[in-house]
């Protein structure tokens, strides 16, 4: 089948596509795939996220379900509620199947496979030719603002930006064909995108997907019948919208209810507010090169010399598909795209547009105004974020200026005027062509002939004067490469859109084009994919085993960010290897922790008051180097583990108690009291009265996260405070009947026992998460089902 020719019968394209799309993916990911004793490195997944997934992993396969509480960073926090990552995404099945560093991996290999095939979806369902759609899935597949957060680890914007091309797809297939399906496809994908647990992606994204649904209704809508209210032909699309939306938030509710409910017990830093905050991270103009020139400013440390402090990724698009969607652009301009397309093009230039000019954050208006207008900006930053849905944006306008060639051909194929370009204006290049591609090209070839010059323009025009960053040796050699490719990559898309167009060129010549344009975005990718032994990063060492031979349960560790001659443990790395800190690294506290240690630098407190640490439960300190005058008890690497005399019991009855009415005074007298065994400070409870000290011993039968059992002998009747964080949630049982928790010390639980020999159990309960996962199951239920309902009835012979 001709590819100039709208598909209609059975086409292989689609399966040579994705089997090239396969292959290079397999070949992208050679070293990591064939060599099962490595894993992909990402910097953030090392030192933060795999911790928590294999705390989750464990406890799942301990047969203990989803764990609803951590107890191994901050001292114990709620897990689900905090995001700890895509934990409920179905890539995370992997998890559960393959050994967790080798399953983390895959899930990158297989949506770096999924965003040629989404891609390639995304431009079938606007109704475009295979060949075609086969350019907006090869400039996905390898976008350098998708794969490069490879380097981070950052899974869970990877996978989300890898939904937006799916989601976009069923949303127009939706509107086009008026059928619920499809949104009920919608609704699928936005609760995935949730799963994914990176909330400001998903929140750009479901943004993108707003705005074309506003546009699609305002200018693609075909006209009301005649006599039919103008309103009712609205009515069905916007319903079905906002029930894909509803249903997609109760299919994510087992995420989203537990984050939402504990906002009111979190807390973040000071300076993460305001507008300041929220515009942070933004891309700087400068680095508008990007784009095409991906080496002027750079990335990565040692190559980097722009505005913001590191940069991990790369906002490259590919020469190829940049060039094709100049073509699409100035196709929106031209009789080579029908009506429709043309709108579609208007709306993708527009929208990519003000994407990008939103990602310059406060250097443009446009943040400013969506600050001030939509609801969770505030406390959302990085608006360079929204460069995920520009990069599809940019994707299917690729699509769409190798439709235009393929229009064009076709035109002259079948003898139209407009086919043959005869005219003079025909022939004269598109003014989005001059406009666009005339100052890309003029960079292109000033990186090519000078690219030492070109650096230095760059660092005194756009920067203030004494920037101290500048361009390395090896970026300049590196910004000549890119200069070449660019101009290569123009030459051979415009060309090939020429000749294709004028049948001076077969359209196979489309396949070396994407082969070119895949080895110029590989090229760039790869900088940002790295492997390396997973013994190497992950075995234990002395220190971890000294700690599993020694640590008991409810003790915590305390490695502190100090100067020393080698790195500390990462304040999440312990937790990798199941031993409990008393520091961490999350993007919340809970309220009462971060009081007690004064901030969100727990550091800080734990070296200023001694009773914290006390009141922490710290047995044992990692220091960075050797302290003089004590002895550790292991050492690897320079860190040296050293254990600390018990000052005070996991649980005790505290010799007196002090009320106090509000929270204020309870973090004043709990940091002037030197030892909490004589005198513990109780927060008063709203018409309780006030416990009375009492005299005993306890001891720990069982510690699991969500579930804590103490034996307790009271010779008289009083409070046991007790070495855990408090929260609303953890319930007391003393001897099976529930018993009223109170908050000691600011931050951790008491429970009144009386005299005689008692079991107390703690339990995490969380009626929130219980009822959110009944009505995800139902949710998915019903839209399961009217998917099936709605196929059966369609005509067959229906699908394009």
């Amino acid at each position: 089948m001709d590819a100039s020719a709208p598909a209609r019968g059975r086409d292989y394209t689609v399966l040579w596509f994705l089997g090239a799309a396969a292959l290079v993916t397999v070949l992208f990911y050679r070293d990591f795939i064939f060599h099962p004793e490595r894993l992909l490195y990402g910097s953030d997944m090392l030192f933060e996220g795999i911790s928590l997934r294999r705390f989750y992993v464990d406890e799942i396969l301990a047969g203990r379900g989803v764990p609803l509480w951590v107890p191994h960073v901050y001292g114990g926090m709620p897990f689900v509620a905090i995001l700890p990552g895509p934990i409920f995404y179905p890539s995370t099945i992997l998890y559960f199947l393959l050994p967790l560093y080798r399953a983390i991996g895959w899930t990158f290999v297989l949506h770096t496979f999924l965003n040629g095939a989404f891609g390639y979806f995304l431009g079938r369902s606007f109704r475009l030719r295979p060949a075609s759609a086969a350019v907006c899935g090869a400039s996905f597949l390898l976008a350098g603002y998708v794969t490069s957060h490879l380097f981070g680890g950052q899974d869970g914007r990877m996978f989300t930006m890898t939904l937006i091309p799916l989601a976009l797809g069923l949303l127009n297939r939706g509107l086009e064909r008026n059928e619920f399906r499809w949104f009920a496809g919608l609704a699928f994908v936005i609760a995935a995108q949730t799963f994914s647990a990176h909330v400001q992606m998903m929140y750009f994204s479901c943004l993108a997907l707003a705005a074309f649904f506003l546009y699609h209704v305002a200018f693609r809508m075909p006209r009301p019948a005649s006599g039919e209210a103008p309103w009712r032909a609205y009515v069905r699309p916007a319903a079905w919208f906002a029930l894909a939306n509803v249903a997609a938030i109760l299919i994510a509710a087992p995420q989203f209810f537990p984050t939402l409910t504990v906002l009111e017990h979190v807390t973040r830093a000071a300076g993460e507010r305001g507008y300041e905050f929220a515009a942070s991270w933004a891309l700087p103009p400068q680095e508008l090169t990007a784009f095409f020139l991906p080496d002027l400013i750079g990335s990565l440390p040692g190559s980097y010399w722009g505005q913001n402090p590191i940069k991990l990724h790369t906002e490259y698009l590919g020469a190829v598909p940049v060039a094709l969607a100049i073509l699409g652009i100035a196709g929106g301009f031209r009789r080579s795209l029908d009506r429709d397309q043309r709108r579609v093009v208007w709306f993708l230039a527009g929208a990519s547009a003000l994407g990008v000019l939103f990602a310059l954050g406060a250097a443009t208006p446009v943040h400013r105004i969506a600050y001030t207008l939509l609801p969770m900006m505030a406390s959302l930053r990085a608006p360079s974020m929204m460069l995920g849905p520009v990069t599809v944006f940019v994707a299917l306008l690729a699509a769409y200026g190798w439709e235009s060639a393929l229009n064009r051909r076709a035109a002259r194929e079948a003898g139209s005027e407009d086919g043959t370009e005869g005219t003079a204006a025909a022939r004269r290049p598109p003014w989005p062509v001059l406009l666009i591609g005339g100052p890309v090209l003029l960079l292109g070839a000033a990186a090519v002939l000078n690219p030492q010059g070109l650096a230095n323009f760059a660092r005194l025009s756009w920067y203030p004067d004494g920037w101290p960053r500048q361009a390395s040796a090896v970026s300049i050699d590196a910004l000549r490469l890119n200069g070449l490719f660019l101009l290569a990559g123009f030459g051979l898309a415009w060309g090939a859109a020429w000749g294709v167009a004028r049948h001076r060129f077969a359209t196979w010549t489309l396949v070396g084009v994407l082969a070119f344009g895949i080895m110029d975005l590989w090229r760039v990718d790869a900088r940002y994919l790295r492997v390396q032994e997973a013994d190497a990063a992950l075995a234990t060492d002395p220190v971890i085993e000294a700690l599993y031979e020694n640590a008991v349960p409810g003790e915590r560790v305390w490695a502190p960010s100090l100067a020393g001659p080698t790195p500390n443990y990462r304040p999440n790395e312990l937790a990798y290897y199941g031993v409990s800190s008393a520091s961490g690294l999350q993007k919340f506290l809970l309220r009462p922790y971060a009081r007690l240690v004064g901030g969100i630098t727990p550091d800080e407190g734990l070296l200023r008051n001694p009773v914290v640490r006390q009141l922490l439960n710290v047995g044992y300190l990692i220091t960075p180097g050797a302290q003089e005058g004590v002895e550790s008890i292991a050492e690897a690497g320079g860190r040296h583990l050293y254990e600390l005399s018990p000052e005070l019991p996991y649980a005790y009855f505290p010799a007196d108690l002090e009320m106090v009415d509000d929270t204020a005074a309870a973090i004043a007298r709990t940091l002037e009291v030197s030892d909490p065994a004589r005198l513990t400070i109780v927060e008063a409870r709203a018409g309780a009265e006030a416990p009375a000290a009492g005299q005993g011993s306890a001891s720990l039968v069982r510690h699991e996260p969500d579930r804590v059992v103490l034996e307790v002998a009271a010779d008289h009747a009083g409070l046991l405070a007790v070495s855990e964080i408090h929260h609303e949630r953890w319930k007391a049982f003393l001897d099976g009947e529930e018993a009223a928790v109170w908050r000691v010390n600011t931050a951790f639980r008491g429970v009144e026992v009386p005299a005689g020999r008692h079991e107390l159990v703690f339990e995490y309960r969380s009626p929130p998460f219980s009822i959110s996962v009944w009505i995800s199951l139902l949710t998915i239920g019903g839209l399961t089902a009217s998917i099936l309902v709605s196929s059966r009835r369609r005509p067959r012979g229906s699908e394009a």
